[in-house]
């Protein structure tokens, strides 16, 4: 019976070994790998500066993203400016603008649980005739990019592309 008994926990070290590892190795890859979550792009007529404007006055961003319920930033929306979001049924978040190019693009890095990150990236391409195409292009980075990317694009399925159209809507009317 002892020798049983023995066995049995040896193989029972040796199966939590084995999650440890498996777990550790996807952290790993996790942590290595960044995932598409989202992009959705719309033409409009709105100049760049319009739209630029609308981007740049965060806390009235619930104007057009009815997925807020309040936004901050600390200081000129810029390159190394920081704030907190409030998202509907979600705890807030803190977010960093990461990249700003005035006034085509900019990203914004919110950050997740467990180092896990998510890129907002903006941007603004003219296409000619007065047209420009305004793109979100959203991805996750870290150690839970693989598990909360699906999630991500299910909220955003719906959410994110009536959030540009009120956006290039609003920026239309702004001419």
């Amino acid at each position: 019976m002892p020798t049983t008994i023995n066995r049995a926990q040896g193989i029972l070290a040796r199966l939590g070994l084995g999650v440890v590892a498996l777990s550790a190795a996807a952290a790993a890859v996790g942590a290595l790998t960044t995932t598409h979550v989202a992009t959705v792009t719309r033409t409009t007529t709105a100049s760049p500066e319009a739209i630029w404007n609308l981007w740049a006055n965060v806390p009235n961003r619930t104007r057009w993203d009815s997925g807020l319920v309040w936004a901050r930033i600390d200081g000129p929306f810029q390159q190394g400016a920081t704030g907190e979001v409030r998202l509907k049924d979600q705890p807030t978040r803190r977010f960093e603008v990461v990249d700003s190019r005035p006034p085509r693009h900019y990203t914004d890095r919110f950050f997740l649980p467990m180092g896990t990150s998510m890129d907002w990236h903006h941007s603004i391409d003219e296409l000619g005739d007065n047209r420009r195409q305004v793109t979100f292009r959203v991805e996750v980075t870290g150690p839970t990019a693989l598990i909360l990317a699906p999630i991500a694009k299910n909220i955003l399925g719906d959410e994110l592309p009536q959030t540009i159209d009120r956006l290039t809507a609003i920026a239309e009317g702004a001419r």
